[in-house]
């Protein structure tokens, strides 16, 4: 089951009180395939959506759509309101096609009306990734006027979507984690907004251990190419016949490092009979480094 069905599947069993579940209908209506004089109707490859669609036309207007299935490789499922008698009964008791918004603001009755409507909506034209590959939420809305107003209402609860006109149809996003949080609590989907806030501490942890894990291994890289460097000079300097000329704090690096060609500065410093210090080897074995190199030219 995919991210996105389990959270339809939560919106669906919230139970609206009497003053929502007009909004939640209305959203769900209206952000359909359809929902006019000629056709209202609802298209999803959710079955339970579709079918919480029609409960809920039902329980609000007493009137059941048609709910076929369809698509011979993907099920789809369309629930259609077949009557005009009956989509006239629902239109008019919305104020579509009169007013200059589209959206009917009348039926925000309470500060958690809006909130409901944003559920229908989403359940009707909604989509969201999977956190764990990436974080996306977006409505698929019919015209651009729709978008727009969808726009303006979920910046009233600071959701900024992002827009992408497609055809004739529209794409409202949201592509960062906290914006996809915020529109799942809004819309009650409290579960899954958990889910994703686990799976995102799960990613810094990840993301950190690898860091970690990077970083050590670039510094057991520097610290084997510095070893070979060393190593090399000292190898040249014995068979040059100059490494016992050299002055008794650069031999005493040198033997350290000869003997003991796999460790560290710090292991070096605690093999050594002299308090010596890691900077203070390390200097030594630089300048066992330049002597070789001025040989060498």
């Amino acid at each position: 089951m995919s991210f996105c069905v389990q959270v339809k599947n939560e919106l669906i069993s919230i139970r609206p009180s009497g003053c929502c579940k007009p909004s939640l209908v209305y959203g769900f209506m209206l952000f359909g395939r359809s929902f006019s004089l000629k056709s209202i109707c609802l298209q999803t490859a959710n079955e339970n959506v579709a079918k919480a669609y029609c409960n809920l036309i039902y329980s609000q207007y007493k009137i059941r759509p048609e709910l076929k299935q369809g698509g011979s490789v993907k099920p789809t499922f369309k629930a259609d309101v077949k009557s005009e008698a009956e989509r006239l009964k629902i239109l008019a008791t919305v104020d579509f096609g009169v007013a200059e918004k589209i959206i009917d603001n009348s039926f925000f009755l309470r500060e958690c009306c809006a909130p409901s409507f944003i559920r229908g909506a989403f359940l009707a034209c909604g989509n969201i990734n999977n956190p764990e590959k990436e974080y996306r939420a977006e409505f698929n809305v019919k015209n651009l006027k729709l978008a727009d107003e969808l726009c303006e209402l979920l910046e009233n609860y600071g959701i900024n979507m992002k827009k992408s006109v497609r055809g004739s149809g529209v794409q409202l996003y949201v592509k960062d984690s906290e914006s996809v949080e915020d529109l799942l609590t809004l819309m009650g989907a409290g579960k899954k907004t958990l889910d994703i806030i686990d799976t995102k501490i799960m990613k810094e942890v990840k993301n950190n251990i690898n860091r970690v894990g990077n970083c050590d291994n670039a510094n057991i890289s520097k610290t084997v190419e510095a070893s070979i460097r060393q190593r090399t000079a000292i190898e040249y300097l014995e068979k040059a016949d100059r490494l016992y000329s050299l002055p008794h704090e650069l031999l005493e690096a040198a033997l350290l490092r000869k003997n003991n060609p796999n460790a560290t500065l710090k292991e070096l410093c605690r093999l050594s009979d002299s308090a010596l210090t890691v900077s203070g080897l390390n200097h030594r074995l630089k300048k066992i480094a330049e002597i070789y190199e001025e040989i060498k030219k």
